[in-house]
């Protein structure tokens, strides 16, 4: 399926929707200082990089773990305030009901939110190519890119997207950069309580970054052991995306249902 097959009413809900991110200064503020820290981070030099690949992979975790964070708490209210500046009724009469309008509000803001740091990784890979000699790197980014941030990514805006319609929006920022930190860098054995860190349920990106290239395993399992921290491999890592989908899908079903009651 293209984007020219796609129906009219929901092309149309895509590019409305896309072209209120862009106008959104608080995503831009957010977003764009985070894109700035990771990429000061995840830059090398040429002749500090070994291997390209994996020096990709590591600057898309640190521009994961850093923008998606960013992205988050920034989309938080994205459907609250669309309903609190009075556009809920003038929006109603759109086409596309609201099943079909909460995805596509969603994929919109998320698509617009993530062209920062997909620069960053890509500016990243320059390096890379040039240690290497070749276009491998280069390659490289924009799979590592979808696999290892987009997942997590969207499964958080999608949560940042239903606490926003259950709580008030300075809350749900602040439970949604809480439950990335929590998800994806709080360390179970420094914790008296459980964390999705180090496990298949992590949104980090670890299990593919290790898996698929090169990265050290420890940002997949964290040394843990059990069910849920296999071995890396690229089983372990398709488990891991799955489970991102699985948690998105249930995110968005539970945000349209809150959106319909609420009217």
């Amino acid at each position: 399926m293209t984007v020219l097959s796609l129906p009219p009413a929901l092309i149309g809900t895509l590019r409305y929707q896309a072209r209120i991110a862009m106008r959104r200064r608080t995503l831009w503020y957010v977003v764009v200082p985070t894109a700035l820290l990771a990429l000061v981070i995840g830059w090398r030099s040429p002749a500090e990089i070994t291997d390209g690949v994996r020096h990709v992979a590591g600057a898309t975790l640190v521009t994961g773990i850093l923008c998606t964070l960013g992205i988050g708490v920034a989309l938080a209210d994205r459907k609250s305030w669309e309903q609190s500046a009075g556009m809920g009724d003038l929006i109603a009469t759109t086409p596309c009901g609201v099943h079909t309008r909460m995805p596509a509000t969603w994929a919109a803001s998320l698509g617009v939110a993530l062209m920062p740091p997909f620069l960053v990784v890509m500016v990243c890979a320059v390096p890379a190519a040039v240690a290497e000699g070749g276009v491998r790197p280069l390659v490289a980014a924009p799979a590592a890119f979808v696999t290892m941030v987009v997942p997590g990514a969207a499964a958080l805006t999608a949560l940042a997207c239903l606490l926003g319609l259950l709580l008030p929006v300075t809350v749900a920022r602040v439970c949604t950069a809480g439950f990335w930190l929590w998800s994806t860098i709080a360390s179970p054995p420094l914790l008296p309580f459980a964390t999705p860190t180090g496990t298949l349920l992590s949104p980090v990106g670890g299990y593919p970054a290790a898996a698929w290239f090169g990265e050290r395993t420890v940002w997949a399992h964290r040394d843990l052991t059990g069910v849920l921290s296999p071995d890396v491999g690229t089983g372990s890592a398709l488990v891991n995306l799955v489970v991102l989908a699985v948690f998105t899908t249930l995110f968005l079903l539970l945000a349209g249902l809150v959106a319909v009651r609420r009217g």
